[in-house]
């Protein structure tokens, strides 16, 4: 029989996942520290990554191509709500060379294997623009010469099964669809804030998770508890210290005004792709080391670009409990005080000297961090905590920067396994679960002493 959950965090996972126990019967109460409720998710320097004007849709995995099939789940219910959450822009890739990819090539493999090379362009393929032009693509089909060689290109490709969704918007409509469907929620910064888990002992070796606190000292008990915190997620279940770390990407904006008649033409979704750009080959141990992407314009002319070639680390003391840490250390969040290092940013100004050439000089409206839940390897970890009894500790975190083009299918995939476990029938149980006797790799093995770990005062990435 369905019983009381508690759900700490009201983002892209913990929305999702109360949705989809409230429909299958459950009594679901979600704790936030941010009052959503009152700003509608339109704070945009909280430390939460699913509070952003906008997230690239895609379903571009390479060889992942579990994640494509989830995409594309996800695309049909993100058309099926509308309220232009989505918004299929396409995506230009545009490769590091004049040739695609090794990456790209899987993409394309995959997407042939789905049914839906007919919605991917390559520039170049006569048939692929024939077929781009009577479709009305073409004029997203871009052309962008290779800096240090005029005479060439770089290789792209057209992916009409991308675009973006408006991510800070579609989670205020999945919390107001909740919240219609009796799910609670408890915000502020004492009251809907975590303190600790309640714990009750069970026999004479183990215990098992009833509740939680939050920082107001009010205990809230529960049949099952879940932490789908984000980058947080380690923070207050120190058992996930192994298995996540937070990390940061680098965000730039500029502004333009609806005066500027000609660039807001331009840089409109109907006219401008996402471009997401491979500044750099991936280097020896395949890691991609020059990632830069940029967003059509807002309503409000916001045009965002962010760097992920490197994704900053913030290592403080762990506490001395902690089962896993790294010199006595773990990587946490950053207050919003804290903003992208030079090198970062001048990344971002080279991309924009190539793409968006009229902003080369134009200061940058504003600069932050987004905070993301990188995974040991970019699986997400959606499971049990194995060291509770009874099941009464479930997490659904490690979004890892690419979980908010899910929100309207991750919770019924989350849900079956929170329901049946190692009998739920979803494909992803396998890639989703507990994953102790995993290698520690997607840069978590670097530590404190690594170059990506801006507490150190200064970076070299």
């Amino acid at each position: 029989m369905p019983g009381k959950v508690n759900v700490t965090g009201a983002g892209i996972f913990g929305l999702s996942l109360a949705v989809s126990l409230r429909q299958r019967g459950y009594d679901v109460v979600v704790f936030d520290k941010n009052d959503y409720g009152l700003d509608e998710y339109r704070d945009f320097e909280v430390q939460a990554a699913s509070v952003d004007q906008n997230k690239i849709f895609r379903a571009s995995y390479g060889k992942k191509i579990h994640y494509q099939r989830l995409a594309m789940e996800a695309r049909e219910e993100w058309e099926k709500l509308g309220h232009d959450l989505f918004v299929p822009s396409g995506m230009l890739r545009v490769q590091p060379t004049e040739e695609l990819g090794a990456l790209e090539l899987e993409t394309i493999a995959g997407m042939e294997k789905d049914g839906l090379r007919e919605k991917i362009f390559v520039k170049g393929d006569k048939q692929d623009e024939e077929r781009a032009q009577q479709r009305g693509w073409h004029g997203k089909l871009l052309s962008f010469p290779i800096p240090d060689d005029s005479s060439k290109e770089f290789a792209q490709v057209l992916d009409m099964t991308a675009g973006f969704t408006r991510s800070s918007a579609a989670c205020h409509y999945f919390y107001k669809q909740a919240r219609d469907m009796g799910v609670e929620f408890v915000f502020g910064e004492e009251k809907g804030a975590f303190d600790s888990l309640i714990k009750a002992q069970v026999g004479d070796n183990s215990c098992k998770i009833i509740g939680l606190r939050t920082k107001d000292g009010i205990e809230h008990l529960a049949d099952k508890t879940v932490i789908a915190a984000g980058s947080f997620s380690h923070s207050l279940v120190p058992e996930l210290a192994y298995h996540i770390e937070s990390s940061a990407g680098s965000v730039a904006r500029f502004k333009i005004d609806p005066s500027q008649t000609e660039l807001w033409d331009k840089y409109s979704p109907e006219k401008f792709p996402v471009i997401t750009w491979k500044k750099a080959k991936r280097d020896a141990a395949g890691k991609d080391v020059g990632s830069v992407y940029v967003f059509p314009r807002t309503e409000e002319g916001i045009i965002k670009i962010g760097y992920r070639g490197v994704k900053y680390t913030h290592f403080r003391s762990a506490p001395a409990e902690v089962a896993f840490s790294q010199d006595g250390q773990w990587s946490t969040p950053a207050g919003p005080e804290l903003k992208p290092p030079p090198v970062a940013l001048d990344a971002i100004r080279e991309f924009v000297s190539i793409f968006l050439p009229e902003f080369k000089d134009v200061p940058y409206y504003s600069t932050k961090f987004c905070w993301y839940t990188d995974s040991l390897d970019n699986e997400f970890v959606i499971d049990y905590v194995p060291l509770y009894a009874d099941h009464s500790l479930f997490v659904c975190t490690g979004g890892s920067g690419h979980g908010a083009k899910f929100l309207p299918v991750l919770g019924e995939h989350a849900a079956d396994i929170f329901e049946n476990k190692d009998n739920a029938k979803t494909p992803l149980r396998s890639f989703w679960r507990w994953r102790a006797d995993a290698p520690r790799k997607n840069g978590l093995e670097e530590g404190p002493e690594g170059p990506r770990n801006i507490a150190k005062g200064s970076v070299s990435l």
